[in-house]
């Protein structure tokens, strides 16, 4: 039986196929929203393939068929960087096999099967999806899910586009003496865009806050960030714009950079990708330029060179392990998947991995791919996944 509209169809397969390889765009991330409130179709089969029900059914295929040559190729890669001496451990996954057989198969397969009982679903799964909040001016807070349309705020327009964004209409930001201050929260298991009144775009991964004023100032324009986000800044020379940390202050005029700032990690990473910032951090200042990332810990302050594209392709549905040790790593899954960990081995809480990992593949899949390393094993019982060597 042919699919009814073969062109938009397989236009939908290839969009998601880029967004399972973090490659879409935002305009095409746009694009895909507005197919999925299509229907009721189609957004269950959107939020099938979010789940990692279609992925993990394929990789176990593609795994079976290429572990032997992808198990040799991974050992080999492992064995050059031990003999160089570094302590990353690489990660490489068959994305791009594994998404072609998903694109050619998955609206096929999801039209013979949503009428079939669905297989158990895996021992951990993705959180629930839970309410962003914006905390207002005066204290009271609302669930943003539950805002159909704009509202007042202080004066300011707020409009509420494509189900996670929420802008200040910039016509209407005039700037005061005092400033009316508002919060947005986003928990775990989700995302949130913003438009600020400047025009400056901020997107905000899962379990972080941002506060803002409504309309900013005349002389300087101010966030503070708890969590990672991404910001575009409209350019302003007579309004230095600020983000502040726990530990930093990152100062720029109009640039494009990411910060992640999570309470519970031990540095603070602030990325630019075009532009120039200024990070500064207890009585140290340092400059960056597109492609350098500054590293800020207790103990130590540096900057090296990253790939920009791997750092912000969170907003892109990847987890991102630049550099990250295994600690990070875990405490990242947390705020998407629901479970607990426990070291039985602390060391391994400082193993260092490098790469990259498709956001809503099933649990099991990504710990496969950790322990592929050599380096790790894990033990999953209920919800709670027990880390080894």
């Amino acid at each position: 039986m042919m699919m009814r509209d073969n062109k938009i169809e397989y236009r939908i397969a290839k969009l998601l196929a880029r967004q399972r390889a973090g490659q879409i765009t935002d305009e095409e991330m746009r694009e895909l929203e507005v197919w999925k409130e299509n229907s009721p179709e189609n957004e269950e089969l959107f939020l099938r393939w979010q789940r990692g029900d279609f992925f993990s059914e394929e990789y176990a295929k593609y795994k079976k068929i290429n572990g032997i040559r992808a198990k040799d190729a991974m050992q080999k890669r492992i064995d050059r960087e031990r003999r160089a001496g570094l302590r990353l451990r690489i990660l490489r996954f068959g994305v791009a096999a594994a998404v072609v057989i998903l694109v050619v198969g998955s609206f096929y397969l999801f039209k013979g099967e949503r009428e079939e009982k669905r297989d158990a679903m895996p021992s951990i799964a993705l959180i629930s999806a839970q309410r962003p909040t914006l905390k207002l001016n005066d204290g009271s807070v609302v669930l943003l899910d539950s805002v159909a349309a704009g509202f007042k705020e202080e004066g300011v327009t707020v409009a509420k586009t494509g189900g996670s964004t929420l802008a200040y209409l910039a016509e209407d930001a005039i700037s005061k003496q005092t400033l009316a201050f508002n919060t947005l929260n986003v928990p775990k298991g989700a995302e949130f865009d913003l438009i600020l009144a400047d025009g400056t775009q901020v997107w905000l991964n899962a379990e972080s806050k941002l506060k803002y004023p409504v309309a900013f100032g005349c002389k300087e324009r101010v966030v503070e960030l708890e969590g990672e986000g991404f910001f575009k800044v409209s350019k302003d020379a007579a309004r230095p714009f600020r983000v502040k940390t726990k530990s930093q202050v990152v100062e720029v005029l109009g640039t494009e950079f990411n910060v992640d700032a999570y309470p519970d990690g031990e540095y603070v990473y602030t990325t630019l990708v075009e532009g120039k910032v200024k990070v500064d951090t207890d009585g140290k200042s340092l400059e960056l330029t597109p492609g350098m990332q500054s590293v800020v810990g207790k103990q130590n302050v540096y900057t090296r060179k990253v790939n920009t594209g791997d750092i912000v392709s969170w907003r892109n549905g990847m987890f991102v392990l630049e550099d990250k040790t295994l600690e990070e790593i875990m405490s990242k899954l947390t705020r998407w998947y629901d479970f607990s960990v426990f070291y039985q081995n602390q060391a391994a809480k400082d193993i260092t991995f490098k790469g990259k990992i498709p956001r809503y593949a099933s649990f099991e899949s990504i710990l496969d791919i950790l322990e592929r390393t050599g380096e790790v094993k894990f033990k999953v019982s209920g919800q709670t996944v027990t880390v080894y060597q």
